[in-house]
């Protein structure tokens, strides 16, 4: 992951992580290189400057890392289409095996 979190998060920002609970900002510490901040049901958490958090086994990937904003938006951004729109397209009935 090349997305730096040091220069980007802000305290009082909402991130997501990996399982997609929210982790509020609280702190950001350049000097230590960590990025510190609370996420529901685990608590105080903080997360090195790639977004990996801080206390991963071996600094292994895992559900607690951050997620970098555009990775969250792209997430969300389905291309959606009305079924009834399409099976009245004039182009044939996308539903028929003919």
């Amino acid at each position: 992951m090349s997305f730096d979190f040091l220069e980007h998060c802000r305290p009082g920002m909402v991130l997501k992580t990996r399982d997609r609970r929210e982790a509020r900002i609280t702190a950001v510490d350049a000097a230590t290189g960590l990025v510190s901040g609370t996420v529901p049901m685990l608590g105080d958490c903080a997360w090195r400057a790639d977004g990996r958090y801080h206390r991963a086994p071996a600094g292994a990937a895992g559900p607690w890392d951050l997620m970098p904003p555009a990775a969250e938006r792209a997430a969300n951004e389905q291309q959606r289409e009305s079924l009834a729109a399409a099976l009245n397209a004039e182009d044939g009935n996308p539903g028929c095996c003919d």
